[in-house]
């Protein structure tokens, strides 16, 4: 998969997460979180929560995906599994993996992966993910 169409696929798939605040925190999961122990949504590293149950990895504001996998909100953990691109493990099954969750709000998610290393993520606006330099949008 080329950046250009995976990005513009994670514009799509993001775009509902705007009405997050109306519903459950779990429901609300889908859309770009910046991950590091402060809120950066201009650049930096993300992940991307596609509606759909994929994520990606990214740099934004418009570089990546770097890793992608599936996600699932088991509430008390995130399981997910992980390919870092350009996929040579593609067609073998990827472990589950979890990251604890310790907190949780619409907006913030402190979690420990399974060395008990925090990980944590803030929710940034959709338009924090730019199209790649030289192309119009996504």
């Amino acid at each position: 998969m080329n950046i250009r169409l995976a990005l513009t696929f994670i514009a799509f798939a993001t775009a509902g997460a705007a009405n997050a605040e109306e519903t459950p925190v779990s429901q609300a999961l889908p859309g770009v979180w910046s991950l590091g122990e402060t809120k950066n949504c201009d650049t930096g590293p993300a992940w991307v929560f596609l509606a759909d149950g994929y994520y990606a990895e990214v740099k934004l504001p418009d570089q990546g995906p770097f890793a992608t996998g599936l996600w699932k909100d088991e509430g008390s953990a995130l399981a997910y599994t992980h390919s870092h691109m350009p996929f040579p493990d593609m067609m073998t099954p990827n472990e589950m993996k979890r990251l604890t969750v310790d907190e949780r709000a619409a907006d913030k998610l402190v979690t420990r992966n399974y060395q008990g290393v925090p990980r944590v993520f803030h929710r940034c606006p959709s338009s924090a993910l730019k199209a790649p330099s030289g192309q119009a949008k996504h």
